[in-house]
């Protein structure tokens, strides 16, 4: 199978990797810029041991050339002309959350989202936090019982006001979409006070008798991190490298112990591969998209 990369962020990278893990034996990157497709060429190959093609072209090979996956990693203002360039193709489409900017497509990214997935369903938002979750609830005997959570995320993005809650959003929701279960992306919740700063964007919103607290921060400079608070319990999210492997593991600081789980990516991958061939697998993920967008639509309303 090949593969096109469009983008050439760090996080273009990372799926370029697990891609690679899977069996992916040429990848072409797609990016404006020459010096940014050689670059990230480069870096691969110091990083990747097994043998394959890399090239790297200008958004017109799409036009030329087939690819099995095409996969899109570009900056989620552009992720919408993106979409509409591999929408008529058969290759199958993976994206990175959020699948478009509702601050640019405003009340029309509905009927924009459905008229994509009309021309290609295999269409799969990358949502690594689902499989983090299930990580997470192995703590929880009952989630039911649960009175009040604080969800404070940190990444080392560069989104500023409300382009945090776009960016990172999608990360709690899709976290909660399984902590939570029983239709949590469909629940009425009820929005309480909002803070919207340069590196900062939180809020907290009310669910049945549960109180939800969201922090999130953007700022280059700092490592990406997920504090998870609940009630009394107090968990986190870390990641370290041990002998050039990456780790992660989480961190409960009420006992003080440390538990080593598996990486969300990769868990994406390995049922995105498992599941390449599985109508109800892009389905399922469509659902969880529309959701998901409903949902941020309405904190940002």
């Amino acid at each position: 199978m090949n593969c096109a990369i469009i983008g050439s962020t760090k996080i273009a990278e990372v799926h370029a990797e697990k891609l690679v893990q899977h069996g992916i034996k040429e990848i072409t990157f797609i990016s404006r810029s020459l010096q940014k497709r050689n670059k990230i060429i480069f870096n691969l190959k110091k990083k990747i041991s097994k043998r394959i093609l890399l090239h790297h072209s200008d958004i017109k090979i799409l036009k030329k050339n087939f690819f099995d996956i095409i996969c899109i990693c570009s900056k989620t203002e552009v992720h919408d002309k993106h979409l509409r360039l591999v929408a008529g193709l058969k290759s199958v489409v993976i994206i990175e959350k959020p699948i478009i900017s509702i601050l640019k497509l405003k009340k029309k990214y509905k009927n924009f989202l459905v008229d994509i997935y009309k021309k290609n369903k295999k269409i799969v938002v990358c949502y690594p936090y689902l499989f983090l979750a299930k990580n997470f609830k192995k703590y929880f005997k009952k989630v039911s019982k649960i009175k009040e959570i604080t969800f404070e995320f940190q990444t080392g993005g560069t989104s500023k006001f409300k382009k945090i809650c776009i960016n990172l959003m999608p990360h709690a929701l899709s976290f909660f979409h399984i902590f939570l279960k029983k239709n949590f992306l469909k629940k009425p919740i009820k929005k309480n006070a909002l803070f919207s700063s340069k590196h900062l964007w939180q809020t907290n919103f009310s669910l049945g008798k549960m109180k939800i607290n969201l922090v999130f921060r953007e700022n280059y400079q700092k490592k990406t991190s997920l504090k998870f608070k609940v009630d009394d319990l107090k968990l986190a999210r870390k990641t370290r490298i041990n002998k050039g492997k990456f780790i992660n593991y989480i961190k409960n600081y009420n006992s003080n112990k440390i538990k080593i789980i598996s990486n969300p990516m990769e868990d994406f991958y390995k049922d995105f591969f498992k599941n390449i061939n599985n109508k109800k697998y892009y389905q399922i993920n469509k659902n969880i998209t529309f959701d998901i967008m409903k949902k941020n639509y309405t904190f940002l309303n």
